[in-house]
């Protein structure tokens, strides 16, 4: 059984499922290297890199939210059958109950045939990629971005193969039509009040969130945007008419508003997470959708005691869409059984396999001070570099920070860098999802200015190379850490080896490592600092 499944809004994304396990999850920003990319991605190309005929293809699987691309040209279905968007309860308020009207079967017409199609809604999706692809036989699960099939948010229960019920909008929809919507207002206080590009300021902020101190004003003034004008710049006036501050990140009030709004997006997450457990009382809580890529308020739901355990997808952006379309048909409506288990992120390009020998050069690289980007293996799927589309650094190195950031990353000041580690942390941060104490005097380079960081938790079962790696480090070292960041400058994470040779060109990175060799840098080394010693575990 072939399943292509298909999203085409920002994010855009495909994936090949065979029997229920991933040929391949592409997201269209990797290949045109266009940043959040939409719009339709050349299928034909990607069955044939991939060995699938048009006529070896089963089902066919797609969101039926349609909207321009980014040249302004809207993608068109050829298809057959009503969609579950015209069910009669579809736009209720709150709408409660079984997933069954939240998804559509028809019949679509691609490379001039026509396929056995389904429509998913685009919050179901979230859940379903989220629920089936961790180690979970049963939780509750909680989802929330900037809006997808008309909804911002909804908690959903699932246990085996089956998503058994799902609820929209967090308690608040009602009247007015009134929706909490957390994305939304991030992206338009990034995209308004700061001048960041759409889609790119909810990330950004977070980092500078931790630099200021919540205010009640603020809070009460960014909650009514929340729900009803998250559309908008930071503050909306009483008589509509936009007021545009512009917010300077070096300001305090800059950082005092990301920081309310971080308390809030906290606030709602418990209070959603408290909802899941009265309505569905689970012992295990998933979190998905893009907010969910919000550290600060996982990781406030995984200490709140209210959950035995927590997990949020390597993918909980709408790049994973058209994984959980996919899983969703498998499973749920195929009624295929299920093995709850947490599946390796890196489902995406395969640059080729390296061999262990180099990693005792890596490590001396390494301690004298040189930046090590890493392409190998498949890349991964999500937005998070998890290794195999990596840049490495001593963590110990106090300026090694601004040595990325003024020489290879070119990043804002205020945005912190995180590491891949060893050892039991306390959170499952397998995909850099949650947050942890460090000592910033040990490792100055992955801490954030709130004393925490972000880490990626290597283990047993993990990726061999990343393990043997992190494992040699700390035993010639005594350090468990190493900085890890996304292998890009200022582009979509790299996808082969030919894209990270350019980035490596026309960057200070100091060495390239993949199957196709090693090359270093000519240019001259950095005056070296001496490195911390390191006793964090």
């Amino acid at each position: 059984m072939r399943i292509l499944s298909l999203f085409f809004a920002h994010d855009a994304n495909c994936t090949l499922l065979e029997e229920g396990q991933p040929i391949v999850v592409l997201e269209k920003e990797r290949l045109s290297r266009i940043k959040h990319d939409q719009g339709l991605m050349d299928i034909d190309a990607i069955l044939d890199e991939y060995g699938w005929r048009p006529e070896s293809v089963d089902i066919v699987v797609i969101s039926p939210w349609l909207r321009p691309t980014f040249d302004g040209e809207l993608v068109e279905w050829q298809l057959e059958g009503d969609t579950y968007q015209n069910n009669s309860d579809y736009m209720q308020d709150g709408w409660c109950g079984p997933v069954e009207n939240r998804y559509s079967r028809h019949r679509i017409k691609l490379f001039g045939r026509w396929y056995m199609c389904y429509a998913v809604d685009h919050h179901l999706a979230h859940v379903a990629g989220a629920l089936f692809t961790s180690p979970f036989a049963e939780a509750g699960i909680l989802t929330a971005d900037g809006g997808g099939d008309y909804r911002n948010c909804a908690l959903a229960h699932g246990r085996g193969n089956k998503i058994e019920a799902i609820q929209y909008g967090w308690g608040y929809e009602g009247p007015g039509h009134m929706q909490l919507n957390i994305g939304r207002t991030w992206a338009s206080i990034g995209e308004y009040n700061f001048a960041m590009k759409r889609l790119e300021g909810a990330g950004k902020l977070m980092g500078l969130a931790s630099y200021g101190t919540p205010n009640d004003e603020i809070v009460a003034t960014l909650q009514q945007q929340m729900l009803y004008h998250p559309f908008s710049p930071y503050p909306k006036d009483e008589f509509g008419r936009l007021k545009v501050v512009k917010l300077d990140p070096q300001t305090g009030f800059a950082q005092d508003v990301c920081a309310s709004l971080q308390k809030l997006t906290t606030d709602y997450y418990l209070e959603a997470a408290a909802r899941m457990k009265a309505w569905q009382p689970v012992k295990q809580l998933i979190m998905t959708g893009g907010c969910s890529m919000n550290c600060i308020a996982n990781t406030a739901i995984h200490t709140s005691g209210l959950y035995e355990n927590t997990w949020v997808p390597a993918q909980p952006h709408d790049g994973g869409l058209s994984l959980g379309q996919a899983l969703f048909i498998w499973h749920h409506v195929l009624d295929r059984p299920r093995t709850a288990r947490a599946w390796s992120p890196y489902l995406g390009t395969d640059a080729g396999e390296l061999s262990e020998d180099v990693i005792p050069d890596i490590i001396r690289w390494l301690e004298e001070g040189k930046s090590v980007g890493l392409c190998y293996g498949k890349a991964e799927s999500g937005p998070r570099a998890l290794g195999h589309r990596s840049i490495l650094l001593d963590p110990r190195i106090p300026d090694g920070k601004e040595r990325l950031n003024q020489h290879v990353k070119h990043r804002e000041w205020y945005r912190p860098f995180a590491p891949m580690v060893l050892g039991d942390w306390g959170v499952p941060s397998k995909y850099m999802s949650y947050i942890v104490p460090l000592n910033a005097a040990e490792v100055p380079a992955v801490t954030h200015v709130d004393g925490t960081s972000r880490p990626q938790i290597v283990g047993e079962g993990d990726d061999p190379f990343i393990l043997k790696l992190l494992t040699a480090w700390r035993d010639k070292t005594g350090c468990h850490l190493l900085l890890n960041t996304s292998f890009n400058c200022q582009e979509p994470l790299v996808d082969t080896v030919e894209e990270a040779r350019a980035t490596w060109k026309r960057t200070g990175l100091d060495v390239l490592v993949s199957p196709r060799g090693v090359e270093i840098s000519k240019t001259a080394p950095y005056e070296l600092q001496p490195q911390i010693r390191c006793a964090t575990s």
